[in-house]
C-alpha cells in the first residue's frame, strides 16, 4: 500500500467547500470519485490540509490517499487531469513516506485575500476577488498589520462552530501587497488558523481602511479576545489557499512528528486541534 501526496488548484466557485456533504458538489467528493475510477476501487479516501469553504479558492492545497495498485507519478497526475473537472488541477503528484497525512503533518499555511479597488467592477475579477468600490487608506491599514504578528488567543477572529482546542496560533507574516491597476493584495502565513480567522481579519483591516475604525482598533479589538469586536466576515471569493508547509521525507522517515496547531480553519477547515491521526 502506497501513500500518495498530491498538490492541486481549484476554482472554489464551482463547489461548496472542500469537505464531502450530501448532495452537493465538493472538492472531497471530486477528487474520490476520479481516484477511485483510476485505480478500479470501491472508493479511496482523500485527506485534505484542511477544509476550505464554499466559494474559497486553492493554488496549493495538499492532499494524501493511499492505494494498493502502483502507478507512475506523471501518468497518475496526466490521468486524473483528463477526468476530473476543468475546476481542479493537479499540478503535483509524488509518492511520500507511510508517515506523512496532508493535515497532521502540516507546519503552517499561506493564505492570500485579493481585492480590486476601482470604480467599477471588473469582468475578469467577478468571482476572483473583492470588489473595493471606495479608495481604501493602504497606509492606515499597514500601520494595522503588525498587531497580528506573533503568538496570540485570536478568539475575537474566531468563527461560529470553531471546534479548536485552543485559540492560540501563531502568524509570522501578515503584509499588504499594492500589485498596480488597483489589485491590491492582504498575505498571512502562520502555523494554523482558526474557523474564519483570516476573512474576520481581513473585514477588520477594511474597517480600517474605509475609516471605520483607526489603525489601533485592530491591536484593541485582538486583545479583548471577544468575537462582537471583529469586523464583517470578508467574502469569501477573495481567498486563496496559497501553499501548506511540510518538514522534508527525511524527518518522517526518522519519525519526527511536527508539533504545531492544525487548522480549525482559515475558511471552514473544521478541524480539531488534535494531532493524532484518526
Amino acid at each position: 500500500m502506497a501513500t500518495w501526496r498530491l498538490t492541486i488548484e481549484y476554482d472554489g466557485r464551482a463547489f461548496s467547500g472542500f469537505q464531502t456533504q450530501p448532495n452537493a458538489p465538493t472538492v472531497q467528493s471530486t477528487l474520490e470519485a476520479a481516484l477511485s475510477h483510476h485505480f478500479h476501487v470501491e472508493r479511496v479516501i482523500v485527506n485534505g490540509s484542511g477544509r476550505t469553504d464554499a466559494g474559497v479558492h486553492a493554488l496549493g492545497q495538499v492532499i494524501t490517499f493511499r492505494a494498493e495498485e502502483p502507478r507512475d507519478p506523471n501518468k497518475l497526475r496526466m490521468g486524473l487531469n483528463t477526468a476530473l473537472p476543468p475546476e481542479i488541477s493537479v499540478i503535483d503528484a509524488r509518492l511520500v513516506p507511510d508517515r506523512f497525512h496532508a493535515r497532521f503533518s502540516a507546519l503552517g499555511k499561506t493564505y492570500r485575500y485579493r481585492m480590486l479597488e476601482r470604480r467599477d467592477r471588473s469582468p475578469f475579477s467577478h468571482g476572483y476577488a473583492l470588489h473595493l468600490k471606495r479608495p481604501m487608506n493602504w497606509g492606515a491599514i499597514e500601520a494595522a498589520l503588525p498587531a497580528l504578528v506573533g503568538t496570540h488567543d485570536f478568539s475575537t477572529f474566531r468563527g461560529a462552530g470553531c471546534v479548536a482546542r485552543s485559540p492560540v496560533r501563531t502568524i509570522d507574516r501578515a503584509e499588504h501587497i499594492d500589485l498596480g491597476g488597483g489589485e491590491h493584495h492582504l498575505v498571512f502565513h502562520g502555523n494554523g488558523f482558526l474557523r474564519y480567522q483570516v476573512r474576520r481579519m481581513v473585514g477588520t483591516l477594511l474597517e480600517i481602511g474605509d475609516g471605520r475604525r483607526p489603525p489601533e482598533a485592530l491591536a484593541a479589538a485582538l486583545a479583548a479576545r471577544d468575537s462582537s469586536k471583529s469586523g464583517r466576515t470578508a467574502r469569501p471569493h477573495g481567498l486563496y489557499l496559497v501553499s501548506v508547509d511540510y518538514p522534508p521525507d527525511a524527518a518522517l522517515v526518522a519519525g519526527a512528528v511536527p508539533d504545531a496547531p492544525t487548522d480549525d480553519g482559515a475558511e471552514g477547515d473544521d478541524i480539531p486541534g488534535d494531532r493524532s491521526p484518526p
